[in-house]
C-alpha cells in the first residue's frame, strides 16, 4: 500500500513540476519581446528575388525562406536566409516565435530531431553562422522542420538573441 501511495505521490509530483515548467517557458513568450507595431502587421509576405535571382518570401535583404505550400499538422522543411552584419547574426540563437492572427496564440513551430522517436517543438535552434555572400547572396542561412498546430495565418517573428530580428507572415493550409 505504501508503495503505490509513493508511486501515486511521485507521479503528482512530476506533473506539477512539467506543468510548471511549462509555465515559465510561455510567460517568457507571451511578452512582445521588442516587437514593433510596425512589425506586427498582418499582410502575407512577398516574394522577393535575391542577388543570386533566386525568389524568396519575407523581407528583402533582411529575412527570407525558401519552402512550398504549408500545411497544417505537416512537418515542412525551410532553409531561411537572412541579410546582416556579423555581430547582429552571431549575437545569440536562432528563435521563432509563431502568433496565430485570429487567437493571438503563441506557439512553438521549430521541431528537433523529425521523424525520430525524440521529435519535438522548440522555441529556438543554435547560433546562426556568419557567412556573407552566402546561399542565394545571404550572410546566413539556417535549415529548419516547422510544424503549425492549426490553418490561417501566422506571423513568425524571428530572434536573434532577445533582438527581434524580422517578421515573415504566411497562411498556413
Amino acid at each position: 500500500m505504501k508503495k503505490v501511495q509513493l508511486s501515486i505521490s511521485l507521479l503528482i509530483i512530476l506533473l506539477i513540476a512539467g506543468c510548471t515548467q511549462d509555465n515559465k517557458e510561455k510567460a517568457n513568450v507571451n511578452t512582445k519581446e521588442g516587437v514593433s507595431e510596425e512589425n506586427q502587421q498582418w499582410d502575407i509576405s512577398t516574394e522577393f528575388e535575391t542577388p543570386t535571382g533566386d525568389k524568396l518570401i519575407g523581407q528583402k535583404n533582411k529575412i527570407g525562406i525558401i519552402g512550398g505550400v504549408i500545411k497544417a499538422g505537416d512537418i515542412e522543411k525551410w532553409l531561411w536566409h537572412l541579410w546582416g552584419d556579423e555581430k547582429t547574426l552571431k549575437s545569440g540563437n536562432f528563435k521563432v516565435v509563431a502568433v496565430n492572427k485570429d487567437t493571438a496564440e503563441k506557439e512553438m513551430v521549430l521541431v528537433t530531431d523529425a521523424a525520430t522517436a525524440n521529435e519535438r517543438k522548440v522555441w529556438s535552434y543554435g547560433g546562426l553562422v556568419y557567412s556573407p555572400n552566402g546561399v542565394r547572396g545571404s550572410d546566413s542561412s539556417i535549415p529548419s522542420n516547422l510544424s503549425f498546430s492549426k490553418a490561417g495565418i501566422w506571423r513568425l517573428d524571428v530572434f536573434i538573441g532577445t533582438k527581434h530580428f524580422g517578421s515573415i507572415v504566411v497562411d498556413v493550409k
